[in-house]
């Protein structure tokens, strides 16, 4: 697998704030977003980790016996966030 320069990665982090940005309010899944953008979703579900942990976008979690899998995680983002973008 190539390596991705942090330049890069930032840019395709902004891009999926930009994707969540226009779907407000609605929540979108790791794959929705991987088509949206045509990434791989393993690639897009560590950008939304990075993106969560920098509390820009907010993880709404379906599981199975309390099993997580990547395909079945949702996302949105935060209000505050879009509201930091709509002051701008």
């Amino acid at each position: 697998m190539s390596k991705i320069s942090e330049k890069t990665f930032n840019k395709i982090a902004e891009s999926v704030l930009g994707l969540l940005y226009d779907k407000f309010p609605l929540s979108m899944s790791t794959v929705e977003i991987a088509d949206e953008l045509a990434r791989d979703n393993e690639f897009i579900a560590r950008v939304l980790k990075f993106l969560e942990s920098k509390k820009y976008v907010e993880r709404l979690e379906k599981s199975n016996s309390g099993v997580s899998y990547t395909k079945w995680m949702r996302w949105k983002l935060r209000k505050e966030i879009k509201a930091r973008y709509d002051e701008a």
